[in-house]
């Protein structure tokens, strides 16, 4: 019986976990849209070892993106380039939210 409780819970935890999960994708999509507009800054970002495979990507040779990084006032930050074709250590340009830098984007995405 207390097995069946445990189990309940956790079920009901994973489902808040998952919830909030897809609600946290969603809105930092849309506020990253937000925030980084006409009045973005722009800078250049280095493309790193980080990859990011593109959905239903099944088979021997997925397709992927990799990741940028880029440093405003000493501190680093990614994103996805959106670009399958840019490799490790290519240089794209990106803006971002000069108050949150976390809110940034490729600027040219081939996606």
């Amino acid at each position: 019986m207390k097995n069946s409780k445990f189990t309940n819970k956790l079920w009901i935890v994973f489902g808040i976990c998952l919830f909030v999960y897809c609600i946290y994708g969603i809105s930092k999509r849309m506020l990253t849209d937000f925030f980084v507009d006409e009045n973005a800054y722009h800078t250049k970002a280095v493309i790193i070892d980080d990859k990011n495979f593109y959905p239903n990507q099944r088979g021997i040779n997925p397709i992927f993106s990799y990741s940028y990084q880029f440093e405003v006032n000493g501190e680093k930050y990614t994103g996805n380039s959106h670009d399958a074709t840019l490799k490790i250590s290519d240089t794209i340009e990106v803006e971002y939210y000069k108050v949150l830098p976390c809110f940034n984007k490729p600027l040219h995405p081939k996606e």
